[in-house]
């Protein structure tokens, strides 16, 4: 059991360390060919202010953005889904059988030699994790802001607005995901059981 919880806090770790650095390794990189693309002269009104009216709807936005995090993290935390999954043994195991796992789940169909409990666990674990869309969409909500209150370039533009594009896709994509493991428990509900 010890060789077990080290497995699943080994997988958490990863987890997080990934999510995390991802998105932070992208905001360097991004601030970088932003700060390049300016110094070269690119970028159009790179050394002018935005408009009084860009200013003030970005500030507000951000603000927007910063209560929906805030806001779904504490909904979050008083639900427990936050603390859900820390000890499911799902994150012992590999990223490739994880994904293959959520595939199913997905596409609602099982393979002859599924295990139905761990892809019950696997669409209960989607389902709960349904609320990372809001997280996605103040993400979007700031990152717009951003462009409006600060950024003037017409790159900075793009890169922020791709940002924001990639983090609606996320959370489309996790709230699609959502509802399609929703489907799937309710189809294995109504599935008679072997006797």
């Amino acid at each position: 059991m010890d060789d077990q919880e080290h497995m699943i806090r080994r997988g958490r770790r990863r987890f997080l360390a990934l999510a995390l650095g991802a998105p932070l390794l992208g905001g360097v990189i991004g601030a970088l060919i932003v700060g390049q693309v300016a110094d070269e002269g690119w970028a159009t009104r790179s050394a002018g202010q935005s408009p009084e009216w860009a200013r003030i709807t970005g500030i507000v936005l951000i603000v927007v953005g910063v209560l929906v995090e805030l806001g779904a993290l504490v909904w979050a935390a008083r639900r427990g889904r936050l603390r859900s999954s820390r000890r499911s043994p799902l994150w012992a195991m590999s990223m490739r059988k994880r994904s293959r796992l959520v595939k199913q789940v997905r596409r609602g169909e099982t393979a002859p030699d599924a295990d139905l409990p761990t892809l019950t666990v696997v669409a209960r674990q989607m389902v709960d994790g349904g609320w990372w869309a809001v997280l996605a969409a103040g993400l979007v909500v700031f990152n717009l802001g951003q462009v409006l209150a600060w950024f003037t370039s017409g790159v900075a533009l793009a890169i922020f607005g791709l940002a924001a594009a990639l983090f609606a896709l996320t959370g489309w994509r996790v709230h699609r995901d959502a509802r399609r493991a929703e489907a799937f428990l309710r189809h294995r509900a109504s599935e008679p059981t072997a006797v």
